[in-house]
């Protein structure tokens, strides 16, 4: 007669150890996704404050087309973004820099406007009134989205 003791620990080993290895593979593959939708919030944060720099840079032209942004990080929320504004040679063309930051994820916007700057001293001598129109010409972004 042959002796089967032991054989039954052999077969719950070995499908302790697929049950284990299963486990592991989804807890991998669920720390995984978590991380990639963090990334994702975060670059889409980052686009959003970039998007949000270009506005108020726009917005500040609109009034004050001589307007120089200063170089500091500007904390909104839980990132940061940045506006520079540099004119490009021709005259009236400029290039606006914004860049988003949250946490790792970093997104630049790239953005190319056009002023067209009409001063009425009919309407207003003192000062002369000023109206400024903004075309946008390009808009390009920098980073994974």
């Amino acid at each position: 007669m042959i002796d089967n003791r032991g054989y039954a620990l052999v077969v719950v080993l070995f499908v302790s150890a697929i049950i284990f290895a299963l486990g592991a593979a989804v807890l991998n593959m669920s720390t995984n996704e978590y991380l990639m939708s963090c990334y994702a919030r975060d670059y889409t944060m980052a686009y959003y404050l970039a998007e949000g720099g270009v506005q108020e840079a726009l917005s500040i032209l609109k009034d004050n087309p001589a307007y120089t942004p200063g170089t500091n990080w500007n904390t909104m929320g839980e990132g940061q973004y940045k506006v520079k504004i540099s004119s490009k040679q021709g005259g009236d063309s400029i290039l606006i820099t914004s860049t988003g930051k949250v946490r790792k994820a970093e997104v630049v916007l790239n953005v190319n406007a056009k002023l067209y700057i009409e001063i009425d001293e009919e309407v207003y001598p003192d000062p002369p009134h000023r109206n400024v129109e903004i075309q946008i010409l390009s808009w390009h972004c920098e980073g994974p989205i």
